[in-house]
């Protein structure tokens, strides 16, 4: 068995280049394991290059590198974790069952490499060049990003003409969401957590599936979710909205100034590296006189993302087409309102944010007839219904059933949200209407200080210990983007 372990290395983020373990960095960690596979003969690092790679491109460069080779090994560099012993296990599977493509799934990214067999890679290439010649212009958008999953995304084009084989974990760590790739700060400092935890070296697959059962705490990191309120009025008064009975909504017209949101931005991108910015946590974004200052100061940070979740009442739609190109901009339009309104401005910015614009309804104890029309209407569009969250008690109990998990996990708000309020006040979260657990003020204190305060919540949460208003919650299971 003869075999090339190919490490793509084409757009690596800054974390890569990070000393991580024993002074090497974890693009030369990722290498010294993919040596280890079985039969690895040589190992390829595909480096970045003056035009950026695609997937169709990146399918032939690894076509060209695993001629002659009983399989091709392929992994992205900058997985120090990467599991010999895994592989080899995947490398059985895969050869016993002659699969033209294998994945090891259960296990959280960065554990394990996947394989190809000779001449899968100029196949998955000609799929793509078939699809995007279809579309008549050569070359497809989503050709252009080569994700995590970008060879599977492949597969999944035409997935009933390939023979796969998949190594399954005995425990599904899926729902950790976790990532072992040194591709932001968030998870350099996740990778530095697991080998302190391993005693100080790294872990394999079977090390690693022991301390996320045996040692949560140690999976909260850095916050990744920052809704924020900017403007303190709404337009409407909803229904299935808290924010109504604690302030008189449709009055208020205070709002966090641009130079404030601006160095809060600046203090973000410090502490976190990535983040998502949602606007706004309460309040109506399209009433803040400076609205389109705070897109702009979002989007032109490449580091962050923004989602706006909006009534669709008062906006100017022709003021919005300036930002239909960018890719780090979302829209959320609830659509709760009833109003024609918000049915208007939904349809345009569909129009200009085809891929980026969710429609939402909120599901309820008996709305089911409601629920069908609304998505029936926008069935084309990309369509969210959300649960419905009674706020820990604060609102009648509507749910329509019960998702929760059998097992009740530690809150993923806390683990990973860092909500603010238009003065600067950081609640626990965002169900913590009357700040009765106040983490600190962003205008004040330092980040790392008020994310500090919340540890000890969510290592409470580690050890089934769910007090205050946490006890009552029915949103520690979902996740924000």
């Amino acid at each position: 068995m003869d075999s090339i372990a190919i490490l793509f290395a084409g757009n690596l983020s800054k974390e890569a280049s990070v000393p991580l373990f024993n002074g090497k960095n974890s693009m030369e960690l990722a290498r010294e394991q993919a040596q280890k596979f079985p039969g690895v003969t040589k190992t390829v690092l595909i480096e970045k290059q003056d035009t950026p790679w695609t997937k169709q491109s990146l399918l032939d460069k690894i076509a060209e590198l695993q001629a002659g080779y009983d399989f091709a090994y392929f992994a992205f560099a900058d997985c120090p974790f990467l599991d010999p012993v895994l592989a080899a296990s995947l490398a059985e599977r895969h050869t016993r069952f002659k699969a033209e493509y294998s994945y090891a799934d259960g296990w959280p990214a960065g554990l394990a490499p996947e394989i190809l067999a000779p001449g899968t890679a100029a196949i998955l290439s000609k799929i793509l060049a078939s699809i995007n010649n279809g579309n008549g212009n050569g070359n497809n958008d989503n050709d252009n990003l080569i994700e995590r999953d970008f060879l599977f995304s492949v597969i999944q084009k035409d997935i009933n003409a390939f023979n796969i084989e998949a190594e399954i974990s005995g425990v599904d760590l899926r729902n950790h969401r976790l990532s072992f790739c040194a591709d932001s700060k968030r998870n350099l400092l996740l990778l530095n957590n697991f080998i302190n935890a391993a005693g100080g070296k790294l872990p394999d697959a079977a090390c690693a599936e022991n301390i996320i059962q045996t040692k949560p705490e140690i999976l909260r990191t850095l916050p990744a979710f920052y809704p924020i309120q900017v403007y303190g009025g709404c337009p409407v008064k909803c229904a299935l909205c808290p924010y109504p009975a604690i302030t008189d909504a449709t009055s208020r017209k205070d709002y966090m100034p641009v130079s404030d949101f601006e160095n809060l931005l600046e203090k973000i991108s410090a502490f976190s590296g990535d983040a998502v910015i949602d606007l706004s946590l309460w309040g109506e974004l399209s009433l803040h006189p400076e609205k389109l200052k705070l897109i702009q100061a979002v989007t032109k940070n490449p580091g962050l993302s923004l989602v706006i979740e909006t009534s669709g009442i008062g906006w100017n739609i022709n003021e919005l087409e300036k930002y239909s190109g960018l890719s780090n901009l979302s829209w959320i339009v609830s659509m709760d309102t009833g109003l024609a309104e918000s049915e208007s401005c939904a349809k345009k910015l569909i129009e200009l944010f085809p891929n980026n614009c969710y429609v939402q309804t909120i599901r309820t104890k008996g709305s089911e007839d409601e629920t069908e029309k609304f998505y029936r209407q926008w069935k084309d569009s990309n369509v969210i219904i959300q649960k419905y969250d009674d706020f820990c008690g604060k609102l009648e109990k509507k749910q329509a059933s019960d998702i929760s998990p059998i097992i009740r996990q530690p809150c993923w708000h806390i683990m990973r949200d860092m909500p603010i309020l238009i003065n600067g006040t950081v609640p626990l979260c965002k169900s913590d209407l009357e700040n009765n657990r106040t983490l600190g003020n962003v205008f004040n204190d330092s980040l790392e200080t008020i994310w500090k305060n919340g540890e000890q919540y969510y290592n409470e949460h580690c050890k089934k210990n769910y007090s205050g208003i946490c006890g009552n919650c029915d949103e520690y299971y979902t996740y924000n983007f």
